[in-house]
């Protein structure tokens, strides 16, 4: 993935959330991120925002992995468990279709344990521009 690999990885909006992009190949994303006190909500648990944000660098990640610019168009997520302070949450995404226009993709977002934290779908729309390196 060479240059693209470096262009996803300057990603502003990831990186002041601490996101680390670990793996990018066709189809497939992780990327990881720790729960730090900015991160936090009013219960002392892991913002959903800050969950949201992890599982959707990873889709925007997977989804533009075919060197293809695209644009999530829905995500759905559903939180599992509480995160706290201190923990390094991973996500995961994989490509579950791949037709001309569309692709779904499924996130898993896991804690240290291997615990699912949160489950989301991603749908993004493949536009005609090829990304450039």
């Amino acid at each position: 993935m060479g240059d693209f690999m470096k262009k996803m990885k300057e990603d502003p909006f990831a990186n002041y959330l601490g996101i680390t992009i670990e793996d990018v190949e066709e189809g497939y994303a992780k990327v990881s991120m720790e729960i730090k006190g900015n991160l936090l909500n009013f219960h002392g648990s892991a913002n959903g925002g800050a969950i949201f944000s992890l599982a959707d660098v990873a889709f925007a990640c997977a989804s533009n992995s075919h060197h293809q610019a695209a644009v999530g168009i829905a995500m759905t997520i559903y939180y599992m468990q509480a995160s706290g302070m201190g923990d390094r949450l991973v996500a995961i995404a994989r490509e579950e279709t791949k037709p001309h226009r569309l692709g779904v993709y499924r996130i898993e977002v896991l804690n240290d344990k291997g615990e699912l934290v949160a489950l989301a779908e991603g749908m993004a729309y493949r536009k005609r521009d090829k990304l450039v390196p």
